[in-house]
């Protein structure tokens, strides 16, 4: 019965891979994979013997409609990527999406990704996160995805190649401020390293390798260390409607609105 394996493979160490994973590669008819040199090192490994097919991102349309083909005569399909789990920043949401609206059964075999395993060792306390995978390569499209994330209270993550890595903190330095950064890079890895410092001074003293970047939310001052007033006072001196400035400062610092108000009468 014709059934496509979604396979989480290891990030970095070879050992890093289930039993599951293992058998499905194993028994699988075809496995369908971003490089077939970098896939064929991982079945090596494990004595696996399968035929391979090339399926990365520039030809995600085209390979989406053969593997359809393949999986039309009876055979079975485990897709992988070329490290952790496809559609997570990787190739293979294109083919599940199409496979789920012709009704194909799909199924997961987890593995490490390495968004979680970065949050798992930045020992950084936080009841969750923002993933937001490789920024764009235009500026207006950095800008249009982030926008949304300015003000969150949870650790925003990224992932960023070595060559980017410069530019990519620069630009969220100038888009977030400085901000606590922690660095990861070559995870389960020889060199596994974590960096911590902020968008202004990484702290980062060698670039090379996959990078994971974590920033943490902008601190916002306890409410015993704000002048209320002083804000208020600025925020209505350079036009901002008292009703607006109120709804403003009562939610940056968790405050009673009415509270504020009334100290907003008490100006002139």
């Amino acid at each position: 019965m014709s059934k496509l394996y979604i396979v989480g493979t290891p990030i970095g160490n070879l050992s890093d891979i289930t039993y599951r994973a293992i058998e499905v590669l194993s028994s699988v008819d075809l496995i369908a994979c971003e490089d077939t040199r970098h896939t064929r090192i991982l079945l090596d490994k494990y004595n696996i013997h399968c035929p391979l097919y090339s399926y990365y991102k520039q030809k995600e349309k085209e390979g989406t409609e053969e593997l359809i083909r393949y999986l039309d005569n009876g055979k079975t399909i485990a897709l992988v990527t070329d490290a952790g789990m496809p559609c997570i920043s990787d190739p293979g949401a294109v083919l599940i999406k199409e496979l789920i609206a012709r009704g194909y059964e799909v199924e997961s075999v987890p593995g490490p990704t390495a968004v979680t395993t970065a949050m798992s060792i930045s020992g950084i306390i936080s009841n969750g996160f923002t993933f937001l995978g490789f920024l764009p390569e235009k500026k207006k499209d950095k800008l249009a995805l982030l926008a949304p994330h300015v003000n969150s209270n949870v650790p925003l993550v990224f992932y960023c190649a070595p060559h980017d890595l410069e530019k990519t903190i620069a630009f969220l330095h100038e888009t977030l401020g400085n901000r606590t950064l922690t660095s990861v890079k070559e995870l389960t890895k020889l060199h596994e390293t974590v960096y911590k410092g902020t968008l202004e001074t990484p702290n980062i003293d060698n670039e090379r390798g996959e990078f994971v970047l974590i920033v943490e939310p902008q601190e916002t001052p306890s409410k015993e260390d704000v002048d209320i007033k002083e804000e208020l006072k600025a925020l209505l001196s350079n036009g901002t409607p008292r009703s607006q400035a109120v709804k403003e400062l009562a939610k940056r610092y968790n405050l009673n609105k009415n509270d504020v108000y009334a100290i907003s009468l008490t100006i002139d």
